[in-house]
């Protein structure tokens, strides 16, 4: 007599091998074997020659690897909190009672619909100094224009506005279904206690919310370590390496210069960095549902 347990365990097991197969193939082989390479000397035109950690010794000493982590890091901080600021307010805007909250929910989520060649492309096109809309308007009010994306100062900021308008959308969708989740009978009980608006935000929305946030965080974090495209696209990393990028620079000296063990090297420090954000992730929401 056959038993069901077993027969659900075959089942689940024979519908698992096809995904694990490419699962192994696609991502642990070439996890495994890019780890090897960070080991070597190999330039892809000749043989690979072990050479031990001497690039990760070699990185730390690397100017461009330190400005562009520097950079990378800079972005991180510039982005993540007007990203949940504003994806925060975007998601009270569309669960209020507003009559338009439907047409905002779309309005706000559609940019995130579009590749980030469109955007990083629209938004180049916006801040270009002599003939983007932008400074055309600030021309209008009787300043001078502004090189939002070839003024050292002011050109990692402008990646940040196109990234923000972007994916703002993201965030709201992720806070909107938490508070979603909030039982309206506590904001009903507030109301009756006199509570206002303000304070219902600040004393029942963001603690019942706090795990969201935190997920939202963290999603963030890791997204902005990873940041390439916008920047390839708007700025190429420039002016004078002022937005370069980890992942730009490890792709420069991959696929530009050929040192595929060194990128290796500082793609497995970045691995580095985003797994030790994801345990503290996992730490958080640990303490969160406890």
């Amino acid at each position: 007599m056959a038993i069901p347990g077993n027969n659900n365990r075959k089942d689940g097991i024979l519908f698992s091998i096809p995904f694990l197969i490419i699962y192994i193939v696609f991502m642990l082989v070439p996890l495994f074997f890019g780890l090897y390479i960070s080991f070597n000397k190999w330039n892809i035109l000749s043989g690979a020659s072990f050479n031990g950690i001497d690039n990760y010794i070699t990185l730390f000493k690397d100017a461009k690897f330190m400005s562009s982590l520097w950079n990378t890091l800079k972005f991180v901080l510039l982005s993540t909190p007007p990203l949940l600021i504003i994806g925060f307010l975007m998601a009270l805007a569309i669960n209020g009672k507003s009559p338009f909250k439907g047409i905002m929910e779309n309005a706000y989520f559609i940019p995130y619909i579009f590749s980030m060649t469109v955007i990083a492309t629209l938004w180049a096109w916006l801040f270009q100094k002599d003939f983007g809309i932008i400074n055309h308007y600030i021309e209008t009010l009787g300043f001078s224009p502004i090189g939002w994306l070839t003024n050292e100062k002011v050109a990692m900021h402008s990646v940040v506005v196109a990234t923000v308008w972007w994916t703002a959308g993201f965030n709201m969708i992720l806070m909107s279904a938490g508070m979603k989740q909030i039982s309206k009978e506590i904001y009903e009980s507030a109301s009756i206690d006199g509570v206002t608006a303000f304070r219902k935000i600040f004393n029942i929305t963001i603690p019942l919310l706090k795990p969201t946030l935190v997920l939202c965080l963290i999603l963030q974090v890791i997204a902005s370590f990873n940041i390439f495209g916008q920047v390839f696209v708007m700025t190429g990393g420039g002016p004078h390496g002022a937005t370069r990028v980890l992942v730009q620079y490890i792709y420069e000296t991959g696929f530009t210069y050929f040192k595929m063990g060194y990128s290796a090297a500082m793609s497995y420090i970045l691995f580095l960095i985003i797994m030790i954000i994801s345990f503290v992730q996992y730490l958080l929401l640990g303490k969160n549902d406890e």
